[in-house]
């Protein structure tokens, strides 16, 4: 049986609930655990749903320019958006909500969040 809710206003994740960027993001974490020599499947179990920032402090090595790094990441990210798609149902159920009553909340920038939303 359907449940209703009132709420005046909705905040929404992004990856898992608006778009599913698991391919794109799998092939910038491969790459990234090749060129440091890292496990692959170690890498892939730790960075879902974690700041890029915040994994390559981990896994990077000691010394390495953790914001240069984050940068080329998100660069690849904003270029490469082919496999990002929507979570069935996102896009008609946005789309029945007020716009001034819908937010989205992400650690993502505020481009790659609207890459990925247009992909």
């Amino acid at each position: 049986m359907p449940h209703l809710i009132r709420a005046r206003a909705a905040l929404f994740d992004m990856d898992g609930t608006l778009v599913d960027s698991t391919a794109v993001v799998e092939t910038i974490w491969r790459s990234f655990a090749d060129r440091f020599g890292l496990d692959r499947a170690m890498i892939l179990a730790s960075v879902h749903g974690v700041r890029a920032e915040d994994s390559v402090r981990r896994f990077a090595p000691p010394g390495s320019d953790v914001a240069g790094i984050v940068a080329e990441l998100n660069a690849y990210e904003l270029e490469h958006t082919e496999g990002t798609v929507e979570i069935p149902g996102a896009v008609a159920f946005l789309a029945a909500l007020p716009r001034t009553r819908v937010a989205l909340v992400t650690s993502a920038s505020p481009a790659l969040a609207a890459g990925r939303l247009a992909a």
